[in-house]
């Protein structure tokens, strides 16, 4: 009997541990989500109908891609899941004022896998671009922008990394790698942090915008921009949808 008294009185302990423990995170959870910023615009950018199949990139020309990737590199440039659009960059276009300085901090762009990571990078004006190089093989970045300088930057040794800025504004800066053509990412450079991408779902959440009127611009590689112009009010986020065809 005695043993069965002990028996109870351990599992009343650890159940008091782990209410006490799902308390504890609950609160936490609570208190982050108070902390997080409400966000101003929401929306889901889908695509409508069929897309059309991944490309698999030849990657033998580099024999440490080739053991990395002996099938190929997969590429979807119009990658959809359940309907939903993902890498699609949505911003504010017009009708912010007196925007936050922009963050010190760096963003950082890496070549990971014989791929650039992420496949879109934003940054604000001024703001350092770290460029990465985590592979054991040789990898340069070369961003064409058209109304900031250009610049070309090797990188052969794993751990190399450089950093540079863009002054001026810039939707979008395709970046290559000259020595892997399969390699391509884009940088976009915005003065204000109203911005977000797609996830895999095609959803995305802009926050911090005041009330006010706003053009909304959804940039995708190769399906083109669409825009439209949304009212964002104080009492709650405002809806705005993107939708692309083939």
């Amino acid at each position: 009997m005695q043993l069965r008294a002990n028996d109870s009185c351990a599992g009343d302990r650890a159940r008091r541990l782990v209410l006490t423990a799902a308390a504890v995170l609950g609160l936490a959870a609570a208190s982050a989500s108070a902390q997080a910023p409400e966000p101003s615009i929401r929306g889901w950018v889908s695509f409508e109908g069929k897309a059309p199949a991944p490309e698999l990139a030849d990657v033998s020309s580099d024999p440490k891609c080739a053991e990395a990737h002996p099938k190929g590199i997969e590429r979807a440039p119009i990658d959809v899941s359940g309907g939903g659009l993902a890498n699609v960059f949505v911003w504010v276009k017009s009708g912010v004022t007196a925007p936050p300085a922009a963050p010190t901090e760096p963003v950082v762009l890496d070549q990971r896998g014989c791929e650039f990571q992420p496949h879109i990078v934003v940054l604000r004006t001024s703001q350092p671009l770290e460029m990465r190089n985590s592979d054991d093989a040789l990898h340069n970045i070369h961003p064409k922008p058209a109304a900031n300088r250009e610049f070309n930057i090797g990188q052969a040794l794993r751990g190399m990394s450089a950093a540079r800025a863009f002054e001026h504004p810039e939707v979008m800066i395709p970046v290559i790698c000259d020595i892997h053509p399969w390699m391509r990412a884009y940088v976009a450079v915005v003065d204000h942090p109203y911005f977000a991408v797609t996830g895999a779902d095609g959803t995305y959440a802009i926050s911090g915008l005041p009330p006010g009127k706003y053009e909304v611009e959804a940039w995708h590689e190769t399906l083109g921009t669409q825009s439209r112009t949304v009212t964002v009010k104080a009492s709650g986020p405002v809806w705005a949808d993107f939708a692309y065809r083939p």
